[in-house]
Formats: structure tokens, C-alpha cells, sequence
């Protein structure tokens, strides 16, 4: 992949990030930067889901959430990476994969708002659940995403 389309996919991932915003308890919030991660990581592989997810979710936090853009760096990076994996892969690879993806992010914000001391316990386990709804729309959004890219790219 290009150096510039990874620039154009963190930007894309910064700003669907950004676009829509849906707090949760514990002071994050709900948005669709999880489908364009697992998009890019279906079109680009490994190291575009990971630099787009890492990336691009991290400028996100920073102008919102600095706290947690060290913790979303690693959990939308490995999501990315994860998912990239199902690039060319058969059609449960292609949604197992993002979807395992999409698990290890909830396990690394779980994990990371629990040890943040400024939440704890009870912020981790009240955005489980948001969290899984995010992750599960995430594949959900960016299959169909790939799947209408699929139908309208050029092949090769």
C-alpha cells in the first residue's frame, strides 16, 4: 500500500472517529471509527489497519479524550492489525478475524479503564457492554463497507 493512502486512511478514520459522537458512562464515547478500521484492514491488510486504527483513533482522543489515546493507539492498532489479517481470506476468515479483532479492543479498554486511576472498576465494567455494541457494528459496518467497495473497485 502506498505511504499516502495510509495518510488517507488515518485521516478517515480521525474524522469518522470525530463525525459522531455518543457518550458512555465512563466519560468515552460511541462512534464509527471501528467500521472504517475494519474497512481499511479488509482493503489494505495488516500494517494500513493497524496505522489507520492506531493512528488515526489516537489523533481522535487526543483533541477529545487525551487519557485514553495511549490505551486506543494499542487497542485500535491491534484491532486493525487483527483484522487486516482476513484481507483475500475466505468469508469467515474475512469476518472472524475483524471480529476477534474487535474482542481483543474490548479486553485492552476494559483492562486499560480499569487501572486508570481516575476510573477504576466500575467505569470498566459500565462501558463493557458499549463497548461490545461498538465492536460488533464495527464488523458489521465495515463487511458491508468492503462488500460494496468490492462490487464497484476495478480488478486487477
Amino acid at each position: 500500500m502506498k505511504w499516502y493512502y495510509n495518510v488517507a486512511f488515518i485521516v478517515l478514520v480521525m474524522v469518522s472517529t470525530l463525525l459522531i459522537r455518543v457518550p458512555v458512562p465512563a466519560g468515552g464515547y460511541f462512534n464509527l471509527g471501528d467500521a472504517l478500521i475494519v474497512f481499511i484492514a479488509l482493503v489494505g491488510g495488516s500494517a494500513s489497519g493497524a496505522l489507520a486504527g492506531g493512528l488515526g483513533s489516537a489523533l481522535a482522543d487526543l483533541i477529545g479524550f487525551p487519557i485514553f489515546a495511549p490505551i486506543t493507539l494499542v487497542a485500535k492498532g491491534l484491532l486493525g492489525f487483527v483484522a487486516g489479517l482476513g484481507k483475500g481470506r475466505n468469508i469467515v476468515l474475512s469476518i472472524t478475524l475483524p471480529f476477534f479483532g474487535e474482542l481483543i479492543m474490548v479486553a485492552i479498554y476494559f483492562c486499560g479503564t480499569w487501572l486508570l486511576p481516575s476510573l477504576g472498576k466500575a467505569a470498566a465494567v459500565a462501558d463493557l457492554v458499549p463497548n461490545l455494541i461498538q465492536g460488533f457494528s464495527g464488523v458489521l459496518g465495515g463487511k458491508l463497507l468492503f462488500t460494496a467497495w468490492q462490487s464497484i473497485a476495478p480488478r486487477k
